[in-house]
C-alpha cells in the first residue's frame, strides 16, 4: 500500500499560516527578509526550508517552533526519496553541498571557482542533472555537465549529449566542455550503447566520448583518498546484500567521518543527503530505520542546538501537529474538487484513523462523489441532511 504523503511545507505554510492572515508573498518576502522569488520558491515547494527561514518563520507565527518547520521539511524530503528513489534531486544537493569534492572525482582540471546549478532547459523534456559553470565569465576551464544515473538507459549517451549540445546552444556557447556519467552501480553501465552516429556513406559522423565513472566499482578507500566529502556517496559501493546489522555499523562510521569532514553548519543538509542515498541505494530499508542508524538528531547540529536552546514547549507543539494533517488533508480536497460535501467542522470531528485511511485512499478519488462515496461508507460522523 501506498504510503500517504507528509504534510507538505509550502502548502502548510500558505493554506494553514498565509492565507488565514491574507498575507501575500511579498508580504512573506519581506518579513524574512529574502527577495520575492525565493519566498515563491518555499510557498511552491520547490526550495526547502533550511534553519536560518525556520528560525524567522518561528518569529512570525508564534504558535510554531523552528524545529517544528525543519522536521517537517525533512520528512517531507525524506518520504520524497523513498518513494521516488533515484530521483536527481539528491543529486544536486549533493553537488551544491560538496562540489569541489566532486570535481576532484571527475578529475576536472580545476576543483574551485565553479558555480554548481541545475539547468532547466527550453525544452523540458530535455535538462542536464548538473552544470558546473566557471564563476569567472572569461575563464577557459570546461563547462561541466554531470550526469547521475540511477537506474538502466540503454540511450543515457545519446540523451547526454542532446541535453549538452542543447544547452550550449540555449547559452550560444562554443568553449570547451566536459561531459561526465556517474553510474551508481555497475549494471546501468554495462547496458548502455555507446553514441556512434555515422552517415551511410561513412563521409562524416559523430562520434561521442564521455567521462564515464561507476560508482560501485569503487573501494571505499580509494574514494575518501579521493576527499573525504565524497564519503555521501559511500552507500553506492556497498553491496546492497549488506546484513543491516553490518549496515548500521557502515552508516555509523559514514557519519562519523561526514561530521569531521563537513563544518558544523552544514552537518544538517550533510545527514539529509547521506539519508537520501542510503534510501536510494538500499531498497528495502526505511525512514525510521535510516533515522536509527545514522542517530538523525537535529541536537547532533549546532542549528539543532539553537532550536533546543529557544525551548518553545513541545506539547504546545505536538497540539497543532494533530491539526496539521485534517486541515491539509481538507485543504487539498478542497482544491482538487472545488466546494467539500463534508463542511469542515464535521471534517474536524473525524478521528485520527479515519483522516489516515483517507490519506491512503486519496489518489483513488477522480471525482467529488468518489470521496463522499468513501466517507459515507468509512467516516464518522455522516453527513446528514
Amino acid at each position: 500500500m501506498k504510503k500517504p504523503p507528509p504534510n507538505r511545507p509550502g502548502l502548510v505554510l500558505k493554506q494553514l499560516y498565509m492565507e488565514p492572515r491574507q498575507m501575500s508573498t511579498q508580504d512573506l518576502a519581506n518579513i524574512l527578509e529574502i527577495g520575492y522569488r525565493s519566498a515563491q520558491n518555499i510557498i511552491s515547494d520547490r526550495s526547502s526550508i533550511r534553519p536560518e527561514i525556520a528560525l524567522k518563520l518561528s518569529k512570525v507565527f508564534e504558535n510554531t517552533s523552528p524545529e517544528y518547520w525543519i522536521n517537517l521539511q525533512s520528512a517531507y524530503d525524506l518520504w520524497y526519496a523513498e518513494g521516488k528513489r533515484g530521483s536527481d534531486d539528491p543529486f544536486y544537493q549533493a553537488m551544491k553541498i560538496s562540489g569541489e569534492a566532486i570535481l576532484k572525482l571527475i578529475g576536472a582540471k580545476t576543483h574551485v571557482d565553479y558555480e554548481s546549478k541545475a539547468v532547466v532547459l527550453k525544452s523540458k523534456s530535455l535538462s542536464p542533472d548538473i552544470m558546473a559553470v566557471p564563476k569567472d565569465p572569461d575563464s577557459t576551464d570546461d563547462r561541466i555537465f554531470i550526469e547521475f544515473q540511477a537506474y538502466l538507459e540503454e540511450m543515457i549517451q545519446y540523451l547526454t549529449a542532446s541535453k549538452v549540445t542543447l544547452s550550449c546552444a540555449q547559452d550560444n556557447y562554443t568553449g570547451p566542455v566536459l561531459a561526465v556519467i556517474i553510474y551508481t552501480d555497475a549494471t546501468y553501465n554495462r547496458g548502455v550503447i555507446p553514441l556512434n552516429i555515422e552517415s551511410t556513406s561513412g563521409s562524416s559522423g559523430i562520434h561521442g566520448k564521455f567521462k564515464e565513472i561507476v560508482l560501485s566499482e569503487m573501494k571505499e578507500e580509494e574514494l575518501l583518498d579521493i576527499d573525504s566529502r565524497l564519503v555521501l556517496l559511500a552507500p553506492f559501493l556497498t553491496d546492497s546484500n549488506i546484513q543491516k546489522d553490518k549496515l548500521t555499523l557502515k552508516c555509523s562510521e559514514w557519519k562519523s567521518i561526514a561530521v569531521n569532514s563537513y563544518p558544523d553548519s552544514m552537518h544538517h543538509d550533510v545527514l539529509n543527503v547521506l539519508s537520501l542515498f542510503i534510501l536510494s541505494k538500499f531498497k528495502d530499508i526505511s525512514i525510521k530505520e535510516v533515522r536509527s542508524m545514522l542517530n538523525f538528531d537535529l541536537s547532533d547540529t549546532r542549528a539543532g542546538e539553537e532550536l533546543i536552546e529557544i525551548g518553545l514547549q513541545k506539547g504546545i507543539q505536538k497540539g497543532i501537529q494533530k491539526g496539521f494533517q485534517k486541515g491539509l488533508v481538507y485543504s487539498e480536497l478542497n482544491q482538487r474538487f472545488g466546494q467539500m460535501p463534508v463542511g469542515q467542522s464535521i471534517f474536524a470531528e473525524a478521528t485520527d484513523e479515519v483522516i489516515n485511511n483517507l490519506a491512503y485512499a486519496m489518489d483513488n478519488f477522480i471525482t467529488a462523489d468518489d470521496f463522499l462515496y468513501w466517507w459515507t461508507k468509512n467516516a464518522t460522523p455522516k453527513i446528514t441532511g
